[in-house]
C-alpha cells in the first residue's frame, strides 16, 4: 500500500510538471503577438549595400530576440516580417503596399533616402509609422508625420562636413563627387554650399550618372589623372582657380553611396591618386571595407583601398561605454562578423518601437483589451506613432543599448556626430572630434578660446575641439588573486598614440590596491619604454606593475564570475577635452570582445591563478561624472557636471567549477552519502548521538568554507543552500529518530518499515528537486 501512494504522488508530480511546461508552450506559441515589418536590401543591388541590409537586419534580429527571451512586451511577443526592397524605389512602393495591407504596426527602414521617401508617401496616407536609421535626406521626414529617424539629416551632416573640412583639417581647396539620387545631391549641395561660404574653393565637380557605369566611371579618373599631373581643368571656369600648380586640391569629398564609390576608389588607389578622400555617413561602415576584401591588394595589405578614408558617423566602437560595447560583442559572437555602426542603428530603431509600444501599454490604463492584438490595426499603429511622438525630450529620452537619444519637433533623433578615418579596414575615432556645448555659459574665457580655435560656432551652436588619445594595454600576467581583499597584481603594457601637445599621460587610477586608496598613495606612471613620432602621431608606452582592487560580488559563490579590471581617468582635462579611445588595431587578438581568447594567452596571463578562468576581455571608454562644483559659481545654479573619459579594462574570470568540487566539494558530497547511509543501518543504532556528530563535522565544514571569503560578506551566497539542504535532511533524519522511538511505531515493526522507508524515498527526491530548482537559478 505504501508504494502505491508513493507512485500515485510521483505521478500527479510528473503529470503536474508536464501539464506546467504544456501551458508554457501553448502561451508561447499562442500569445498575442506584435507584428513589426522591416524593410532592407538583400538582393539585386550592390554588393556594399547588401551587406550594410543584412548587417541592419541582423541588428533588429538580436533586439527582438532579446526582447522575447525576456517575455516580450508586456507578455506579448514580437514577430518580424522581412522585405527586400533592393535599394530601387519602385521596388519599395510596391512593398510599402504589402506592408499597409499586414499586420504590422510599424515599418523599419527603408535603408536610403531614395527608397525611403518613395515609400513614405504611402506610410504617410495609410497611417503606419516608419522609423529608418540610415536616410539622412531632409525631405524624408519633412512633412510626413508618420516619419521617424534615428542618425542625423544631410543637412547637418552636409554643414559639418564642411566645417570640419575647412576649420579643424585646414583644407581650402578641395574636389566634390556627387551622386545623382536625393542622399547625394541634397549632401553634395549642403558641403558645396557651406565650403565656399567659409572661404573654401570647389576646385572641380562632378556628379555620377544614372546609369553609372565603369565607363563612365573612367571619365571622372581621366579627370582626377589630368588635374594631377598635368593640372588641366577639365571646364573653362575651372581655369582660374587651377593657375597656380603648387597648390593642388587637398581633398576628394564623395558625397554619394558606398555602391556608387567603390570603383572609383580602387582605381583611385590603384593609379596612384593618392588623395585625401572625405565621405559621408554612407561610407563609414564595415560593409565598404568588406567590398574590397576579395581584391588581392586588399588580402596583401588589409585597408589598402580605406586607408586614411575620413567618414561622418553616428556611432563609433572605440569611444563607445560598456553597453554599446556589450552589442558589439554580441552581436560578432551570434553572426560572427564585427557590427557597423547601421547594426547600432537599427538596433536603436526596434528599440525605440519597442519602448514606444511599452510606455503606451503602461501608461494609458484605459486601453481596450484589444490594444496590440492584431484586432484594430489603426489604432495600433496610430498609437506606436504618438508613443514614438513622445519621445522628445531628454527628460523622456530611451537609452537602447548602444545610444541614449530622444526626437526633435522634425521626428529625427539629436544625437551627436562623430568623424571616424579607416585604419587597416577598421574605422576608428579621428584624432580630433567636434562635440556640442551643452551650456556656453559656464565656459571662461569664451572670447579667447574662440579665438584661439578651441571652441568654433557651429549653426547656432559652440562646438569643442576634443583630442583623442588612441590607448591600449597588453596584459602580461594576473597573479596573487586574493579573494579575502578583491585585489590582484596586474602586470602589463600600456600605451598612447596621439597628436595633441597636452600630456596624455597624467592619469589617476581609479581602483588601485585597495590599501593604499585608504591612505591617499596614488600609482605614478614610471619612465616610458618607448616613445617616438612619425608623421606627426606621438606614441608612449609604459609597462605597469601594481595591484588593483575590484570590489567582488560572491552570491553566486562557488558558480561566480568575477570582474579584474584597471580603470583610469586623465587627472585634470576634461572629456570636452580629451577622450581615451580603445586602440583596437594595435591591441590585436586582445582587442576582440568576442572570440574565444586563445588558449596560449590564458595559459600565461593565468599561469599563477589556477582557481579561475579567464572568458572574455572588455576595453571600453564611458565617462565618469563628478557632481561637485570645485567651487566655481558659473556652475552652482545649472546641471552642469564635470565628465571625464574613464578607459577601462575587464577581465572576466570564472571559478574552475571542476576543480573547486573536487578540492572542496567532495567532502560535501561525502557527508550526503553517509547521511543517507544512516538510513540503511539497524534502527537501533540510528541515534540522535550520531547524527548530532555528523551535523557538528558538516557545520564546521561549512564555516572553513566561508572563511575564505571577506568578512564583510553578510549576504547568503549559493554554496549556503547546499548546507541548508544537508541541515534540511538531517533535520528529517532527526525526526524520523524521535518518531521511531515512540511507542506507536515501536510496537508495530510495519509502521517502523514504512517511516524509514519514507526517508529513503523522500532524501533523494528531495535531492532532484533541490538540483533541478538550483541548475536553473545557477546553471
Amino acid at each position: 500500500m505504501g508504494w502505491r501512494k508513493i507512485i500515485t504522488w510521483v505521478t500527479l508530480i510528473l503529470l503536474g510538471i508536464a501539464t506546467s511546461i504544456g501551458i508554457a508552450v501553448f502561451k508561447a506559441q499562442y500569445q498575442d503577438k506584435i507584428t513589426i515589418a522591416i524593410a532592407v536590401p538583400l538582393t539585386n543591388t550592390g554588393e556594399a549595400t547588401q551587406v550594410a541590409g543584412k548587417s541592419m537586419l541582423q541588428g533588429v534580429e538580436l533586439y527582438i530576440k532579446k526582447v522575447n527571451q525576456a517575455g516580450g512586451i508586456q507578455g506579448k511577443r514580437l514577430n518580424l516580417q522581412v522585405y527586400d526592397d533592393q535599394a530601387k524605389p519602385e521596388v519599395a512602393e510596391k512593398i510599402a503596399g504589402e506592408v499597409v495591407r499586414s499586420k504590422a504596426v510599424a515599418l523599419i527602414g527603408h535603408y536610403s533616402s531614395s527608397t525611403s521617401q518613395a515609400a513614405g508617401k504611402i506610410y504617410q496616407t495609410a497611417g503606419i509609422p516608419a522609423i529608418s536609421s540610415s536616410a539622412t535626406a531632409d525631405a524624408v521626414t519633412a512633412g510626413n508625420d508618420w516619419y521617424f529617424r534615428t542618425i542625423f539629416t544631410d543637412s547637418f551632416q552636409g554643414k559639418f562636413i564642411a566645417y570640419y573640412l575647412k576649420q579643424v583639417l585646414g583644407y581650402s581647396r578641395i574636389f566634390l563627387i556627387h551622386g545623382y539620387d536625393a542622399y547625394g545631391l541634397g549632401l553634395g549641395q549642403t558641403i558645396a554650399a557651406e565650403f565656399q561660404q567659409l572661404g573654401g574653393d570647389i576646385l572641380a565637380k562632378w556628379q555620377l550618372e544614372p546609369n553609372q557605369t565603369k565607363a563612365t566611371d573612367e571619365i571622372i579618373l581621366k579627370d582626377l589623372q589630368r588635374l594631377k599631373d598635368i593640372g588641366q581643368p577639365t571646364k573653362a571656369e575651372d581655369l582660374q582657380k587651377l593657375q597656380d600648380l603648387s597648390q593642388p586640391p587637398e581633398a576628394v569629398v564623395f558625397a554619394a553611396n558606398r555602391d556608387q564609390v567603390t570603383n572609383l576608389m580602387v582605381e583611385m588607389k590603384r593609379r596612384n591618386l593618392d588623395f585625401p578622400l572625405f565621405g559621408g555617413d554612407d561610407l563609414g561602415d564595415v560593409a565598404i571595407g568588406k567590398s574590397f576584401a576579395k581584391l588581392p591588394e586588399e588580402q596583401e595589405s588589409r585597408g589598402f583601398f580605406s586607408n586614411g578614408l575620413y567618414a561622418t558617423v553616428p556611432l563609433i566602437y572605440d569611444a563607445a561605454d560598456d553597453q554599446t560595447q556589450k552589442f558589439r560583442a554580441t552581436f560578432e559572437q551570434t553572426y560572427g562578423t564585427p557590427p557597423g555602426w547601421s547594426a547600432a542603428g537599427y538596433y536603436d530603431a526596434i528599440g525605440a518601437i519597442v519602448e514606444a509600444i511599452n510606455r503606451t501599454l503602461l501608461t494609458k490604463k484605459d486601453l481596450p483589451k484589444t490594444a496590440f492584438t492584431g484586432k484594430d490595426l489603426k489604432t495600433d499603429r496610430y498609437l506606436v506613432k504618438e508613443g514614438l511622438a513622445g519621445i522628445n525630450s531628454p527628460e523622456t529620452a530611451i537609452q537602447t543599448g548602444t545610444r541614449t537619444f530622444y526626437f526633435n519637433q522634425d521626428r529625427n533623433a539629436v544625437v551627436p556626430i562623430a568623424v571616424g578615418l579607416f585604419d587597416k579596414g577598421s574605422l576608428v575615432s579621428a584624432f580630433t572630434q567636434l562635440q556640442t556645448i551643452p551650456n556656453i555659459k559656464i565656459v571662461p574665457n569664451l572670447a579667447e578660446q574662440i579665438k584661439a580655435g578651441n571652441i568654433l560656432p557651429f549653426d547656432n551652436r559652440y562646438l569643442q575641439k576634443t583630442d583623442v588619445v588612441y590607448t591600449g594595454i597588453d596584459i602580461n600576467r594576473i597573479s596573487y588573486l586574493d579573494e579575502k581583499t578583491s585585489s590582484y597584481l596586474v602586470d602589463c603594457y600600456l600605451w598612447f598614440r596621439y597628436k595633441t601637445n597636452a600630456e596624455v599621460d597624467n592619469i589617476e587610477f581609479l581602483n588601485y590596491g585597495i590599501s593604499r586608496l585608504d591612505s591617499g598613495e596614488k600609482l605614478e606612471l614610471p619612465e616610458p619604454i618607448k616613445e617616438g613620432e612619425e608623421a606627426g602621431i606621438k606614441n608612449k608606452v609604459y609597462r605597469i606593475k601594481a595591484d588593483f582592487h575590484e570590489e567582488f560580488d560572491f552570491h553566486e559563490y562557488p558558480f561566480d564570475t568575477q570582474l579584474l579590471s584597471v580603470r583610469f581617468r586623465h587627472a585634470n582635462l576634461t572629456r570636452d577635452k580629451l577622450i581615451y579611445a580603445i586602440d583596437f588595431v594595435g591591441m590585436r587578438n586582445q582587442s576582440s570582445t568576442t572570440k574565444e581568447l586563445p588558449k596560449e594567452w590564458k595559459e600565461e596571463v593565468f599561469k599563477e591563478i589556477s582557481a579561475w578562468n579567464p572568458d572574455q576581455v572588455f576595453f571600453y571608454q564611458d565617462t565618469l561624472v563628478n557632481k561637485s562644483t570645485l567651487g566655481d559659481r558659473r556652475v552652482i545654479d545649472t546641471n552642469s557636471e564635470l565628465k571625464y573619459s574613464q578607459f577601462n579594462t575587464t577581465i572576466h574570470i570564472k571559478r574552475d567549477l571542476l576543480g573547486f568540487s573536487i578540492k572542496s566539494l567532495l567532502p560535501l558530497w561525502f557527508f550526503v552519502v553517509v547521511a543517507y547511509l544512516l538510513l540503511y543501518l539497524p534502527f537501533k543504532d540510528l541515534s540522535a548521538e550520531v547524527l548530532s556528530g555528523l551535523l557538528l563535522a558538516i557545520v564546521f565544514y561549512h564555516l572553513s568554507l566561508l572563511d575564505a571569503l571577506p568578512d564583510g560578506v553578510g549576504y547568503v551566497v549559493a554554496l549556503d543552500y547546499g548546507f541548508y539542504l544537508i541541515y534540511f535532511l538531517l533535520g528529517i533524519e532527526f525526526v524520523i529518530v524521535i518518531m521511531g522511538q515512540q511507542e506507536f511505531f515501536q510496537k508495530d515493526n510495519i509502521k517502523l518499515s514504512q517511516l524509514i522507508m519514507f526517508g529513503r524515498v523522500s532524501f533523494p527526491a528531495i535531492i532532484v528537486i533541490f538540483f533541478a530548482v538550483f541548475s536553473w537559478v545557477y546553471l
